[in-house]
Order: C-alpha cells, then structure tokens, then sequence
C-alpha cells in the first residue's frame, strides 16, 4: 500500500530542531508507526517498537544496551516501558542535547504523564489525528480555515470534487479505514477498533468491571454526538451510576477519542455552560449509533450532527500542526435562539465556524453567524462550512466554504 505523506511530518522536523526529544502521541491507529516507519525525514533512524517483545524485555532489564547505540532513534509503543525515559534523559543530558530521540505511543494517560515528568525541559509534544480530508487527497494544509486564520483575504472559487462527501464523513479519518477498498472491509476495522478499544486501551488504564456497560455508554454518546449530553440521563439509560459514567467519559477524553466542547463568551454575555461533546472521529461515531453503511449516515435525521463531527475533525487536525493549539468551544446565548457550532480561539484571535451539512446555503443560514459577529468585534471573518462545491461570500463578512477547501 502507498504512503500517503502526512503533515505532521514538517511539524515533526521543525520541532526536532530546537528539541532532543519529541512525543507523538494520538489514539490508535491513527497512523504513527506508520509515519514514523515511511517517512522520508526518519529514513536514517533507527526503528525500535516495543510491541516486540525481545525489545521490550532489553527495554526493561537492559535500557542502556539497548539505546547504545548513537544513532537517532525512534521508541515506538514507549508507554509498554516508561522506566526507559530515565535512560533517553541520561543519553540526551550527557550528549549535551545531540542525541535525538522520537517517542511514540497511543494517547493514553501513562504516556502522556511519564515524559512530562521525567523529560521536563527536553522534550516537545505533538499529537497526531486522523486523515484530515485534505491530507488524504495529497493537498496541502493551507485550506480556507489556515487562509482566514493568517488573516489573509478569502477569494471566490469552484472548488468542484468528485469526492462522496458523506461517504467520507460515515468511513472517517483512521487511515485503514479510509483506505479500506470496500465498504465490508471498512466495516470490519471499525468493529475490530472499538472491541480493541475497550478489551485492550482502556483495560490497561483501569479494570472496568462491566465492559458491556461501556460500550452502551459509548454507543449513547455516539447518537448525541454535537449534543450537550446530561450524564444522570446518560448513568439511567446505560445502567451505570452516575459516578461511573463521569469516570467513563474521562477515560474516554484521556484517550483521546473523545472531547469536552465548553461555552464561549466575552465579559458581560450571558450564554450556556454545558459541554458538547465530540469523537476523534466521524467514522467511529457513526459506527457506534448504529449506521452501518454510508446510505445509512445519508439520512436527514442523522447526516447532520455526523458531519459536523467531520468538520470537527478537520479542525482538530488543523489545530494539530499549530504552534500554540488553539482552544475551541462552541457558542450559544441564553438570550438567542442563535448558535455558532465552533468558536477556534487563541490569544486575541478568533474565528467563528457554522456547520450545514446541505449542497446549498441561503442568506437564511447565516442568521446565527450575524448574531455572533454582531456581538463580537473580536472576530475575524465568520465560515460556514457546508457540502456545495463553492467558495463565496454568502453575506457581509461571512463566507460559504465547502468542507473539501475548509
């Protein structure tokens, strides 16, 4: 199979620059071994996983040996040993910085915990996502959302793509997913994803007593994806004490396959405080509700939360490759009946994004974002994202985009 080149790969050699140490981390099968392995940039490195088991055995009981040789080296699964990270610190602080290390694993708390405490000062940390939609297509990141976010001016364009847009946002952003040369096939690495999932990641992180519990929490979350979900509500329908489902859905946002969407509002605005929720990715959710098939997620009473959980990926992704990660919320006053679905801020920067899952937009769709603009000075040019083929300016300051340029 080709590689598809990633993204993260420039991030990576920019940070390799200035840092010893490098922590990629991001939820399984997302595609580290693989960028790691295929990129061009780590063709002179030396490989080690520690899925193999002799590696690991030395890992533990011989880490020196192991490191001894003074190459560049990649660690990959580095959270199956973190005593290790005491031999990286000690080869990087007596080579004076010189010895270069990338260190790899899934996004779980061991891993992300063990190198901040053992590497502090040594290290940079980087989190890769999913496919983003453009990655896939072997276009570059700098799509409309980059463009408005460099404050640089949004032209008019026809964008036309012969992609299945809702076929895209039912398989998602895993690459084996997305790669997958049939529908059955991609059906299959889903399920086989979830049950690794919950028999193996969160097993390792803590034993949880009824798994079959977890998956109906799972499965529940997956059909209110974009909603702001009430956990008593959450605890009666799946069986679980309320405590238990607030310890499941931390478990779930520790991995990294699932995230907490807060309020955003300036001083003086009153506007709603409950989170939102979203998955890591628009194929695992709508796995998890039960849509089965990409005519499945092409219904009106479904296709819309879902592919906003698509752009929200994009903009994960995109969030990914930034120099400060920029903090995302979503917006909606008490007092409207308005509601933005992403607010991407960082520092005094600040773009509002709306979501419409149509082909065609009207000045109606954009009652909300004038809402928002109205009241925030603060922001740049609002986007709303939608399944057109068009770049436009649909009202003052506002623009239509389509997900394939977003």
């Amino acid at each position: 199979m080709k590689y598809i080149p990633r993204w993260m790969e420039t991030k990576l050699a920019e940070a390799l620059e200035s840092n010893p140490v490098v922590v990629l981390t991001g939820p399984r099968q997302v595609g580290k071994s693989t960028l790691l392995e295929q990129a061009d940039f780590f063709k002179e490195w030396r490989y080690l996983t520690l899925d193999d088991a002799d590696a690991l055995e030395q890992a533990k009981e011989d880490p020196k040996g192991l490191l001894a040789e003074d190459r560049p080296t990649i660690i990959d699964e580095v959270q199956r040993c973190p005593e290790l990270l005491l031999t990286v610190k000690y080869l990087v602080d007596k080579t004076h910085r010189q010895r270069k290390f990338v260190l790899s694993g899934s996004g779980n708390v061991s891993l992300r915990k063990s190198p901040r405490e053992t590497l502090a000062g040594r290290a940079r940390y980087l989190h890769l996502t999913g496919f983003a939609f453009r990655e896939f297509q072997s276009l570059s990141a700098q799509g409309v959302l980059e463009k408005v976010w460099e404050g640089k001016e949004i032209k008019a364009a026809d964008v036309g793509s012969d992609a299945d847009i809702m076929q895209a946002v039912w398989r998602g952003c895993l690459p084996g997913v997305v790669l997958a040369s049939n529908t059955k096939i991609a059906l299959e690495r889903m399920s086989s994803y979830v049950d690794t999932f919950i028999q193996r990641d969160i097993q390792d992180l803590v034993k949880i007593r009824h798994p079959q519990r977890f998956r109906r929490l799972m499965e529940l979350l997956a059909k209110a994806t974009g909603w702001e979900s009430v956990q008593e509500e959450l605890a009666s329908s799946c069986g679980e004490t309320r405590t238990n489902v607030s310890r499941y859905m931390s478990l779930l946002k520790d991995t990294n396959v699932f995230y907490e969407l807060k309020g955003y509002s300036i001083k003086g605005e009153r506007s709603y405080k409950q989170a939102k929720y979203f998955w890591f990715d628009s194929g695992v959710a709508s796995f998890l509700s039960g849509i089965h098939s990409p005519q499945g997620i092409k219904k009106d009473n479904v296709k819309g939360k879902y592919f906003e959980n698509f752009v929200f990926q994009q903009i994960l992704s995109w969030a990914s490759l930034q120099m400060i990660t920029p903090e995302l919320r979503y917006w909606k006053p008490k007092s409207e009946g308005a509601e933005v679905d992403f607010v991407v801020r960082s520092g005094d920067k600040v773009i509002a994004v709306e979501v419409k899952s149509s082909k065609q937009l009207s000045f109606g769709d954009t009652r909300s974002m004038r809402e928002f603009l109205k009241g925030h000075p603060e922001s740049g040019p609002g986007i709303i994202v939608y399944a057109g083929d068009k770049i436009y300016p649909i009202a003052t300051n506002i623009y239509a985009v389509p997900v394939t340029a977003f």
